[in-house]
């Protein structure tokens, strides 16, 4: 409709120069800011699927190494043996390109955001740039699972996030929703988990059944040779899984290991 309307008017500048001022009247500011946005939106589309597709390449890269060196020497092939010799340094390289690449997201996302939440709230977009948002704060929170067991600090980033999306008095984003639901799910051990842990089990089978342990819980024993993971219980106290460390896997099980409280 916008072309029709000036349409007209471009062709009359052309016969009488006298009717230019009949259309110089421009995009308003209003419409100039959200032309802004949508640009910046454009940009950050760009950039997150450049750095969805390195952290693509990476994953591949580790898992290809990992099946390398699993692999016994005298069974690998001549290309095996090649490229466990530039596999490090492609990943290295890979790894250094995805940090790269995320700092280049998260200042776009956060000059997108502050303008996009702030003054076009149903704009399409802007759902899309919180999809983004929320996206990495999945990833952020399990990193900070996965580094330190730290459950409750983990459900809070993903409530931060969760918040704008009540601020607009948007729907949840499903994938947000269900993994604060999960969160929540394993931030406490459950007798129904502990019994599925079972002797010999390797650490990350146990991790995977009972979750990851709090890293102030984790304690070593190196005269007796043994590493005590303990789990909080919602209604107080934790349970503990014992793992010899010259084998790195399970010997013993105690579900009532410690009637006091533990490290949060």
């Amino acid at each position: 409709m916008r072309r029709s309307r000036f349409l007209p008017c471009s062709i009359a500048v052309l016969v009488v120069f006298g009717l230019l001022s009949g259309c110089s009247r421009g995009p308003s500011e209003e419409d100039l800011a959200r032309q802004e946005m949508e640009g910046q939106l454009a940009t950050l589309q760009q950039q997150y699927q450049d750095l969805q597709q390195v952290r693509a390449d990476l994953a591949a890269a580790e898992v290809l190494l990992a099946e390398i060196e699993a692999t016994k020497e005298r069974d690998r092939s001549e290309e095996q043996v090649a490229e466990l010799d530039e596999l490090p340094a492609r990943i290295e390289l890979l790894n250094a390109t995805k940090d790269e690449k995320y700092e280049e997201v998260q200042a776009t996302l956060a000059d997108f955001l502050n303008v996009a939440l702030n003054e076009f709230p149903e704009h399409p977009g802007t759902i899309e740039g919180l999809g983004i948002y929320a996206d990495e704060a999945i990833l952020i929170a399990r990193d900070t699972v996965i580094q330190a067991g730290d459950y409750k600090k983990a459900i809070g980033q993903l409530d931060a996030a969760a918040s704008y999306f009540d601020s607009l008095d948007l729907p949840q984003y499903q994938p947000l929703t269900d993994e604060i639901a999960t969160l929540q799910e394993m931030r406490f051990i459950t007798r129904e988990r502990f019994d599925l842990v079972k002797k010999n089990m390797t650490m990350d089978e146990v991790k995977e059944i009972a979750g990851y342990p709090y890293y102030q819980n984790i304690q070593r024993n190196e005269k007796q040779g043994v590493e005590t993971w303990l789990y909080r219980k919602k209604e107080g106290g934790a349970a503990a899984i014992y793992f010899k460390m010259k084998t790195s896997k399970v010997y013993n099980k105690n579900f009532e290991a410690v009637k006091m409280k533990v490290v949060e």
